[in-house]
């Protein structure tokens, strides 16, 4: 057998140690890197969140740096994404091709009901783990094209279940109007402003359980409803507080973005989501639509864009003056100040579908009630960590809505 001494020397040594530094520095300067940042009132202006005899009162600033650690935290506050999904690119096409993922983050089974809105159209809601029973309610609104069958909403309502307690505390997905094999039964269709089936859907739910706390917990398209909502509820909100994952704020810049011509555009977003959306279309065949909106089916069914569906029926159907004005009034950007309860924004500033870009920053530093946590590498709807990959802003959500309506 051939043996082969190796002999290191003082200034091999020093080379593997300076080499094992840079390593160390190179490693420690990324995950600085991958901080949370988070924009909100500072503790003077913050708004009061609760009061006890033992805590006193209690601020949203008191919550974001007391009780929730993953936004807050020197030690914690990191979304590190997985080592092979390092952009936002990566994370978006990754967590879009396993949207229809079940493990064991995310094995579970709904109990459903539906909901006829006053228009005749049909809403299901997708209880867990049933309808019945009592404690805190959490409301989940999916993105365009998305239902409760998702991943990630999946995964999220499984996980509040699970911390809370399987007795005391219930998820319902409110799938927006034709979604989740939900049967068409009016020609109107959601569309990225439209509140009236969520603020209906909250007050059956509030009238169901008048003694159970509610909460919103929105993603993307579904995150702007939901801000839009409280923002026109104001003061009379019913909702004790708010998530919003992946909100575009403004709908214009989102539009902007998604409609460009480039990989994740053409190859990835705007084929799934057309595909759901033509679908729901094909499925509505039967329903008479109103002379008065003057639709051209022959553009909605050779639509290639998501944007030209917009112009051709939503913009029609609500009666706006042309698509500039449908984006203006559908966003909730112009919401956002009127927001009086406890809300919490996550969004990533490598998100292609909803830039930065459109995010009001400034006024999540003025409203009192609101905060917004920033992280650099999650993509749109990704927020992938860890090397098998696991939803980082679950947590995030966990700890915001155990602060505000359980503690």
């Amino acid at each position: 057998m051939l043996m082969v001494d190796f002999v290191v020397t003082p200034a091999g040594a020093l080379g593997l140690v300076a080499l094992s530094m840079a390593g160390y520095y190179t490693r420690r300067r990324y995950i600085d890197g991958c901080r949370v940042q988070v924009v909100a009132a500072d503790a003077k202006t913050s708004a009061v969140v609760r009061q006890t005899a033992d805590e006193g009162l209690v601020t949203l600033h008191d919550v974001l740096y007391s009780e929730c650690p993953s936004l807050t935290d020197p030690r914690q506050a990191f979304m590190v994404p997985t080592p092979y999904l390092a952009t936002g690119l990566l994370q978006t096409i990754y967590a879009t091709m396993r949207v229809r993922l079940c493990d064991r983050t995310s094995n579970i089974a709904y109990e459903r009901n539906q909901f006829v809105m006053r228009d005749a159209a049909t809403v299901s809601l997708d209880w867990y783990p049933s309808i019945a029973g009592d404690g805190p309610i959490a409301l989940l609104l999916s993105g365009v094209g998305g239902s409760s069958q998702e991943h990630h909403i999946r995964a999220v309502a499984k996980s509040l279940v699970t911390k809370f307690g399987t007795g005391s505390f219930r998820v319902v997905v409110v799938n927006h109007r034709g979604t989740a094999r939900t049967p068409i039964t009016s020609p109107r269709p959601y569309d990225s402003g439209f509140t009236d089936d969520l603020r209906t859907i909250v007050a059956h739910v509030r009238a169901a359980n008048p003694s159970s706390k509610l909460v919103g917990i929105g993603f993307s398209m579904g995150a702007n409803v939901l801000t839009k909502y409280i923002g026109e509820e104001g003061v009379a909100c019913p909702l004790s507080c708010a998530v919003a994952v992946c909100c575009p704020f403004d709908i214009k810049v989102s539009s902007d973005a998604i409609n460009q011509s480039n990989l994740l555009n053409n190859y990835v977003f705007q084929p799934v989501v057309m595909r759901t959306l033509m679908r729901a279309i094909k499925r509505a065949e039967h329903i008479t639509a109103d002379p008065a909106w003057a639709l051209d089916m022959d553009r909605i069914n050779g639509a290639k864009r998501l944007c030209e569906i917009e112009e051709e029926l939503m913009v029609k159907i609500s009666g706006y003056k042309d698509l500039a004005e449908y984006y203006e009034r559908s966003g909730c950007v112009a919401h956002v100040d009127s927001i009086t309860i406890p809300f919490l924004a996550i969004n990533s500033l490598d998100d292609r579908i909803t830039p930065p870009l459109g995010i009001p920053v400034a006024k999540f530093a003025v409203n009192p009630s609101i905060a917004l946590a920033l992280v650099p590498h999650g993509g749109h709807l990704g927020f992938l960590t860890g090397f098998f990959p696991r939803i980082w802003f679950i947590q995030p959500i966990e700890q915001f809505v155990e602060s505000i309506i359980i503690r």
